[in-house]
């Protein structure tokens, strides 16, 4: 029987974005059994109806669950059938889908892997110096933690699978920022996560231009230190990025 894959895209207002990610996991050839969940986060644009019509399984956040992208994905994850779990941010693709899903079975047939990441980079036609300083290093660090007990993982897209993330309950919902590590660090608890240096998934750099990366790299350790230590969020809220600098 063939291994079936949970690709879960928390989404908010992505009428833009959420078409290319879907196109880019229907690139997947018929060898592959899949299902693509959005987890809507009540946008007011057309990214419903966008996926909907592209064949997505969408489900709506509850409006009063906290507003956080755990939240999101946690709403995506209890639709899914999957053995694995893939969660994308909407504003990602996966660099040769196909390949990238041949190595993840090839890595999960060992039943002590329960999650991994990819390598990240910028999408090549927006990519400048400073985006591959940056993800230079980010990747290697990250490969580093995988194999200690504090894994660091950006969640633009983590793999896990189905049993284990179940296991730990998912996603904390009440976490703002640092929700991507915080899972990967209980998962290690259960098992092995894995770093995969030759896959490569593509990440949009709004974010980046916006606020800058030293500044996110200081929000991010004051944030990650600040949690350890008080338990408590840094950040009331996680403030959603449309475009950045001169609106590119």
């Amino acid at each position: 029987m063939k291994t079936k894959i949970s690709f879960i895209i928390p989404a908010l207002n992505e009428e833009k974005r959420i078409a290319v990610i879907i196109n880019n996991i229907h690139l997947l050839d018929e060898n592959y059994k899949y299902e693509i969940i959005v987890a809507d986060g009540n946008s007011t644009d057309k990214t419903v109806d966008i996926a909907e019509r592209m064949g997505a399984i969408v489900i709506n956040e509850r409006k009063e669950a906290p507003k956080t992208i755990a939240n999101g994905r946690n709403t995506g994850a209890s639709l899914a059938t999957g053995e694995i779990f893939i969660f994308c941010d909407a504003d990602t693709i996966m660099k040769d889908p196909n390949n990238f899903l041949s190595e993840v079975f090839s890595v999960f047939q060992n039943k002590q892997i329960i999650g991994g990441a990819p390598s990240l980079r910028i999408f090549p036609e927006e990519t400048i110096l400073k985006d591959k300083v940056f993800h230079y290093l980010f990747n290697r660090i990250k490969r580093f933690s995988f194999t200690t007990k504090v894994p660091i993982c950006g969640g633009q897209c983590q793999i896990v699978r189905g049993s284990s993330f179940r296991e730990i309950n998912g996603y904390n919902i009440n976490i703002v920022h640092g929700e991507d590590s915080d899972l990967f660090r209980r998962l290690r608890k259960l098992g092995k996560l894995h770093f995969f240096t030759k896959l490569v998934v593509y990440e949009s750099p709004r974010r980046y231009r916006h606020f800058g990366y030293a500044l996110l790299i200081i929000q991010g350790v004051y944030s990650m230190v600040y949690q350890q230590i008080f338990k408590k969020n840094v950040f009331k809220e996680w403030k959603r990025v449309e475009k950045g600098v001169n609106n590119k």
